[in-house]
């Protein structure tokens, strides 16, 4: 399993009064990449990867994913152009997100 970091983060953005430090929302974020144009979504992918997206949605702080999930949201970033700067904590979390042992009780 994989385990990735779903906290929100903050990031400096210039603006007209200088740069402020504005919220970026690491869940919607993932969401957002996992129903991306890029992907060019079949309808069996679209509904796999809309699972995977529900899941993240309902966990709170971090979100331990089974391989075929993460390899769905790898996948999803790996494909997507246009990255900006604000984005490279999110990716970094994504694409090192930790393997993590699992024992059943």
């Amino acid at each position: 399993m994989r385990k990735i970091d779903l906290s929100d983060y903050t990031v400096n953005t210039l603006t007209e009064q200088g740069e402020k430090p504005f919220p970026y929302s690491v869940k919607q974020s993932i969401e957002i990449a996992l129903y991306h144009p890029d992907l060019k979504l079949n309808f069996r992918d679209l509904l796999e990867n809309d699972r995977v997206a529900q899941k993240i949605k309902q966990a709170n702080g971090s979100i331990l994913l089974e391989e075929n999930e993460y390899i769905r949201v790898k996948h999803a970033f790996e494909t997507i152009q246009g990255f900006r700067r604000e984005d490279v904590e999110l990716v970094k979390r994504v694409l090192e997100a930790p393997e993590v042992e699992v024992q059943e009780k």
